[in-house]
């Protein structure tokens, strides 16, 4: 790691500033920052290790996301990661068990662990995409749900449950503490060691029916609402001394606000980065978590202009294994967002316009300022088609609506030309948006953010800043120049 650090440490001496508002002049200009001159020298500093430092800290598996553009069914595995599950969505989950009993073998025994969390419930239980509709019943002191659909339902089965009933489960959020005692009694196999903690599963029972199950047994798929996350706006401890975990139970609740699902993977202990309330930026502010949190939240108004919407959510799945910069990515791509690390605080921005907090002015520069104009065009696109999983169609793969930059096409155009044809297609993923709308306004983000391309180049003071972590790392340095002791280094 000390080799990364260095080369990382190297490549952000040279303090810079990519400024894409326009109308930035040079006597005074306006940057997304936070507190002072220094601090822009710190943030910038630590956006440049994120890339490096933190993803070392992350990679560890394999594809974070593409689960959610795949099937989504149950399926047998002698060895699987446990999932993460964010929001609201359809997965599959891994069968750990099967067994048989009854005569002839005729009732199939499965267990389904659809996470490695608590989660707040199941939506929609679904055999072959068919939606399951249950009645209650209460058997060895727990409710049990029985399936009352006729596609599962067959009165001259001798075998049947009561009513000719051939499917009916259980199921536990992942709190219990102790085996579930249907499961206990009806499960061959099964005792009290197994409590499947920190689980959330379904335990199933199927009747065989040649007329119903012909085809064998059914895809099994789950709609479910996800991990309850800790929300920093609920807690009254937020920035207290002491280097602790973040929150309490009643601070923790089920939310699909994409901040909140970034800040629980940084603080999670089990499969996150195990940050302490220390190392994340909990606050209202710029670049603040609880601000990001506000942000996701605000309505907006869809184009019939009478439509709102959450301006962002998160609805999706991953797994322990997963590589953490991907995990990073899929859960930022569902607000359009940026993470920094300053100060040893990770912050959060969604992708909203945010107010300038800082001034450059001519005092702070320590070289002329250097404006860059003249993109490589070959790398800009005018067009974009998003790619994401709709909910309206059993969470299956979409493409939204081609968006066109009019503006960006007859730019891209050479002159003289009869028409704007000159199209050039960006694709992006959406793995954790479920919602057409949505999907088409992170799209249009996407295509503007990167149609931005002029860059400023600053060269300001540090005020001594990192001298500190330099001297400690580093002993056997040279300082450039003497004023106010700025990034200009040579590290030997």
């Amino acid at each position: 790691m000390a080799k990364q650090i260095k080369q990382a440490l190297v490549a952000a001496l040279v303090v810079f500033v990519v400024a894409v508002t326009a109308g930035a002049g040079v006597g005074s200009l306006s940057v997304f920052a936070m507190g002072t001159a220094s601090t822009m020298a710190v943030m910038t500093f630590g956006t440049t290790l994120l890339g490096g430092i933190i993803g070392k800290m992350t990679s560890k598996g394999i594809d974070a996301t593409m689960g959610n553009f795949g099937t989504k069914f149950a399926a047998r595995s002698s060895l699987a990661p446990r999932q993460v599950i964010y929001g609201e969505c359809r997965v599959g989950g891994t069968i750990v068990y099967m067994s048989t009993s009854g005569t002839e073998n005729s009732i199939l025994h499965m267990i389904v662990v659809l996470s490695g969390h608590e989660i707040q419930g199941i939506e929609e239980v679904r055999l072959n995409d068919t939606t399951l509709t249950t009645t209650n019943s209460t058997i060895n002191g727990t409710t049990v749900q029985t399936a009352t659909n006729s596609t599962y339902t067959n009165t001259d089965n001798d075998n049947a449950f009561t009513s000719g009933r051939l499917v009916r489960f259980v199921f536990e959020d992942g709190s219990q503490t102790a085996v579930n005692p249907f499961m206990d009694a009806q499960c061959p196999g099964i005792n009290t060691n197994d409590k499947f903690q920190s689980c959330a599963y379904v335990y199933m029972q199927m009747v065989f029916d040649s007329e119903k199950f012909g085809g064998g047994i059914p895809g099994l798929s789950f709609i479910v609402k996800g991990k309850k996350l800790y929300d920093p706006r609920l807690d009254s401890t937020v920035g207290g001394s002491g280097s602790h975990r973040l929150g309490t139970p009643s601070t923790h609740a089920y939310s699909d606000n994409p901040a909140l699902a970034v800040l629980d993977y940084l603080t999670d202990t089990t499969y996150g980065l195990k940050c302490t309330q220390e190392e994340v930026h909990l606050s209202t502010s710029a670049g603040g978590f609880m601000s990001a949190a506000n942000t996701c939240e605000q309505s907006v108004t869809l184009s019939d202009n009478s439509t709102t919407q959450e301006r962002y959510t998160v609805n999706g799945f991953t797994d322990m294994s997963a590589q953490g910069e991907g995990i990073l990515d899929g859960l930022l791509s569902a607000m359009a967002g940026r993470m920094t690390y300053v100060n040893g605080k990770f912050n959060c921005f969604a992708g909203a316009v945010q107010t300038p907090s800082l001034t450059i002015t001519d005092d702070d520069l320590l070289r002329p300022v250097k404006i860059a104009t003249n993109p490589n065009s070959g790398n800009l696109f005018n067009q974009v088609k998003p790619i994401y999983v709709n909910k309206a169609r059993d969470y299956t793969t979409q493409d939204a609506p081609v968006f066109s930059d009019s503006t960006s096409l007859s730019a891209d155009t050479p002159s003289g030309e009869s028409s704007n044809n000159y199209k050039k297609i960006m694709e992006t993923q959406l793995p954790f948006t479920v919602t057409d709308a949505m999907a088409q306004r992170l799209g249009k983000i996407a295509l503007k953010h990167q149609r931005q391309t002029t860059s400023v180049v600053v060269i300001t003071g540090c005020y001594l800043i990192f001298g500190v972590y330099f001297l400690n790392y580093f002993p056997n340095f040279t300082w450039l120049t003497s004023r106010d002791k700025n990034f200009l280094i040579r590290i030997s």
